[in-house]
């Protein structure tokens, strides 16, 4: 008897805790599409002498819509969209007046989108150094020549670049590969020239072939990839000499680096092998040898040291 009743108390005490929940309900409130989109753009120094800026490259942009909760936003110069304020200041760093598409897609509630474009013309100055203009043109209208300096170790390497998504620290120097003396043979990559002038001229004597990531040589030379595989990713590409021009770029000394200073292709431009990057920071450059850097654009987790010699 005890325990029947004992069984029949907790039968009441389970249905009286049921009975006493409610189940709650969440809701979104109403989905909205964000709508009246708009881009304020204002280039710094902006005026009728210098209807693209001052040089500095700086545009601060005004986001503005109805039903916004964030704005992400695609700058156009090959750095990853990203979420923003409404209020935001970008330094466009590419030297020369260059026009960028702008991208802004304003999330609303539920995730819906909407999306405009508007295209900003912005001009970019850096000076270079004139010491630096010697020792890589010979201050010569025609060009000094430089080549890989094949005999070097380490004259073609891999590094970590910038943006691991493994936490591994970047570093400046190759620490993951460094090429043996005359190792790449087979790759072409030795009998390429390169010429720099004065005026600002690169000629790229190639051999009749480059050497780099076959999927790089499709995006931005040549779709039908005409040429064999060295290793994977690796590609032989048949290619004629190509002329084009260069520029200087530049990034600041701060407390933790050295002023940085780059060479930067209009368009084809690369040193030894391609690995998507017509931009290369200058390690070290006297008149008889050259040392640069460059990353994966893109994902910027890696990067890539190529040894030069002057002829």
């Amino acid at each position: 008897m005890k325990s029947y009743k004992l069984f029949t108390t907790i039968i009441l005490s389970v249905i009286l805790l049921f009975s006493g929940c409610t189940e709650e309900k969440y809701t979104l409130g109403d989905l909205k599409s964000p709508t009246g989109i708009a881009v304020d753009a204002v280039v710094k120094g902006q005026s009728t002498e210098n209807p693209n800026g001052d040089g500095s490259g700086v545009v601060n942009f005004t986001f503005t819509g109805n039903n916004v909760i964030s704005y992400k936003v695609d700058f156009g110069d090959g750095s990853a969209p990203s979420i923003v304020p409404n209020v935001f200041s970008k330094t466009f760093s590419k030297v020369g007046t260059k026009t960028y598409r702008i991208t802004v897609t304003a999330i609303g509630t539920g995730g819906i989108t909407s999306t405009v474009s508007e295209d900003v013309t912005v001009y970019y100055a850096y000076q270079v150094t004139p010491d630096i203009v010697t020792k890589l043109t010979g201050d010569s209208p025609e060009g000094k020549k430089w080549v890989v300096d094949k005999d070097a170790y380490g004259h073609m390497g891999n590094g970590p670049g910038p943006d691991r998504p493994d936490g591994i620290a970047e570093t400046f120097t190759p620490i993951w590969w460094q090429a043996e003396p005359n190792s790449k043979t087979s790759s072409g990559m030795y009998n390429d020239v390169y010429v720099f002038t004065n005026t600002k001229k690169f000629t790229h004597i190639t051999g009749g072939d480059l050497y780099g990531y076959k999927d790089m040589f499709a995006r931005d030379f040549d779709p039908a990839t005409p040429g064999s595989v060295i290793w994977e990713r690796e590609w032989k590409l048949t290619y004629p000499d190509y002329t084009e021009g260069f520029d200087y770029n530049g990034d600041p000394a701060t407390d933790t680096q050295p002023e940085r200073v780059y060479i930067v292709f209009d368009r084809l431009g690369f040193l030894g092998f391609f690995g998507g990057s017509h931009k290369y920071m200058i390690l070290e450059l006297t008149d008889t040898y050259m040392y640069v850097r460059c990353t994966i654009p893109g994902t910027n987790n890696a990067a890539w040291y190529i040894k030069l010699k002057a002829l």
